[in-house]
């Protein structure tokens, strides 16, 4: 297991210097709306990804007036400690390795997952993929190649034969397989999760691959052929995929506050099967759990999360409820003004 021994921030956003010792276990951050605690756990994601999770609306990552971002990081996995950096300047986003660490984010989006566009599933499947089926990155990576071989052929009218045809079939149909049996495990998952909680709707994760049951891929492609040349590029491709959650054979239709519970435990059940996949216990990151839930559900779902992994930041403009400090006696840390204090213990 993995956590976060010392984070140093210079110059992200609203946040100036900042360097902290942070302890195992649960790590509650408290404050004003605005005050820097979200970009604390952008830190962490991006030591962790190399890219962030905010879109461009939050502007630039860099402090104004500043010349660039760096970030330092101090992991500690079991005897071992590395540092992991990364840096942005000149325009440019450099990711400097001393190590791997991985990161789940809870945002307070959550419900997005479910109602936002099928690409932001389709990154929520493929990243998952990537940490149990080693071979997905060089399979996508020729798949890649072999699309581009193809497209610019259709761009060029589709003269002489198909030669691109069978290579593209093959490949889209190992990745929609691929994908299709580790969602089966995250349903698996996921419906063995739900059944822990009361108020959770009888809803099931379908995954749609884009081709029929029993579909042709090379047959489809032939049939498709001219449409593609008039667009200039495939049709038929690993993003057509996208995953639903159907209730009584319709398609669940939720409150905010249903699709960020239910998003909470598609992301809990993702994690589970990449753990028993022998995946690293990733540090969660876990942005204002109150919005948009009750405390009965919030005191439910939270220790699912806390018991995932070795350290778990959380966000809130208000501290942890009672029986999280009872039961997991958080540390605190008080953040105003892109100023952080603390820890103490709730």
């Amino acid at each position: 297991m993995s956590y976060i021994q010392r984070l140093r921030i210079q110059a992200l956003r609203n946040l100036g210097r900042i360097d902290l010792e942070l302890p195992r276990g649960v790590v509650w951050l408290v404050g004003p709306n605005g005050s820097g605690k979200t970009t604390l756990l952008e830190a962490v994601y991006l030591l962790s990804r190399g890219a962030s999770f905010r879109g461009r609306r939050f502007g630039p990552l860099t402090t104004r007036g500043a010349p660039s971002t760096r970030l330092d990081s101090w992991i500690v996995r079991g005897e071992q400690t590395f540092k992991q950096s990364w840096y942005c300047g000149s325009g440019r986003a450099t990711e400097f390795s001393g190590g791997e660490f991985s990161t789940r984010l809870i945002g307070s989006s959550m419900h997005a997952l479910l109602e936002g566009e099928p690409a932001l599933r389709r990154r929520f499947i493929d990243w998952n993929v990537f940490h149990v089926e080693p071979g997905y990155v060089q399979l996508r990576t020729q798949f890649r190649r072999i699309a581009n071989q193809r497209n610019a052929w259709l761009r060029n009218g589709g003269k002489g034969p198909p030669v691109w045809d069978a290579d593209y079939a093959g490949m889209l149909v190992r990745i929609a397989d691929i994908r299709s049996r580790v969602f089966e495990r995250i349903r698996r998952e996921f419906l063995e999760l739900a059944e822990g909680f009361s108020a959770a709707p009888a809803v099931d994760p379908c995954w749609h691959s884009g081709l029929a049951e029993g579909q042709d891929a090379l047959a489809v492609l032939a049939k498709q052929r001219d449409g593609d040349i008039a667009r200039g590029h495939t049709f038929l491709s690993p993003a057509r995929a996208d995953f639903t959650l159907t209730q009584r054979g319709a398609r669940w239709v939720g409150s905010r506050g249903q699709n960020k519970f239910l998003g909470m435990l598609l992301q809990l059940s993702a994690d589970r099967m990449v753990r028993q996949a022998g995946g690293e216990p990733a540090v969660w990151l876990v942005d204002d759990p109150g919005a948009e839930l009750d405390p009965m559900t919030l005191d439910a779902i939270l220790p699912l999360i806390f018991q995932a992994g070795e350290q778990t930041l959380v966000t809130g403009v208000v501290g942890p409820t009672e029986a999280v400090v009872m039961a997991w006696q958080p540390n605190m840390f008080h953040v105003e003004r892109g100023e952080v204090l603390g820890p103490a213990h709730a």
